[in-house]
């Protein structure tokens, strides 16, 4: 049977959280496949999900290198099979208990619906320099690109699948972000926003750097002058 969602995880070293979060995704009602894709961590997390997938509906990607978040997430929604794809952060960061009211708004006509620290509801336990980033990140993004959400920097959300490989030929992947070019060039005429507390990562290491802060802005100059 074709399940309503699939939820991209995409890894590396992130084998202490997926022995907690898979279970937890797995019990969420409604039909939920969990799509890992693992960029040849050497902490184990490919056997962790090896040894999950006997036990819960999981599907492991190992794609044997590191070769960044946003291309793993093209590739996890390439091989998933349901018509709703959600991505998500495999950190424990994101509450996946709201993965069914993204779902829902996707369903009803959003063409994407993103779980937000900033809306209504949402909250953070990021640091304070972290909390100014993700701020300069909002206010950049609505004045060169005139994207006018909450939270373009959040990695959880989701959509429908023909709908992201369709953009999927004109997506330019690298960095730890993909929402923001996915916003600009699908134009969505219809976005939801989840408020959703974000908890700091408890286990393994946070994997914001300056690199990929310097990636971002660098994604939004190179929309800008695509658009222009």
């Amino acid at each position: 049977m074709t399940p309503q969602a699939s939820v991209v995880l995409p890894t590396y070293n992130e084998a202490a959280n997926l022995s907690e979060l898979i279970p937890r995704l797995a019990a969420l009602k409604g039909g939920i496949e969990i799509v890992v894709v693992d960029d040849g961590s050497p902490d184990g997390t490919e056997q962790v999900a090896n040894h999950l997938a006997g036990h819960y509906p999981v599907r492991v990607l190992q794609r044997g290198t590191k070769r960044g978040l946003a291309s793993a997430v093209i590739d996890g929604v390439q091989a998933a099979r349901a018509p709703i794809v959600v991505v998500m952060d495999a950190d424990q960061s994101h509450d996946e208990q709201i993965i069914p009211q993204l779902v829902t708004a996707v369903e009803a006509g959003s063409q994407v619906a993103i779980g937000s620290r900033f809306a209504s509801g949402g909250s953070t336990e990021d640091a304070v320099i972290r909390r100014f980033f993700s701020w300069c990140a909002k206010q950049v993004a609505r004045l060169v690109l005139d994207v006018r959400i909450q939270d373009p920097m959040s990695g959880f959300f989701a959509m429908r699948r023909d709908d992201f490989l369709r953009l999927a030929p004109q997506l330019k992947p690298r960095g730890f972000k993909i929402l923001l070019e996915l916003l600009v060039r699908l134009k969505p005429a219809k976005v939801t926003e989840v408020g959703f507390r974000f908890k700091s990562r408890q286990k393994g290491e946070s994997k914001l750097t300056g690199k990929i802060a310097l990636e971002y802005f660098r994604m939004i100059f190179e929309l800008w002058r695509a658009r222009h």
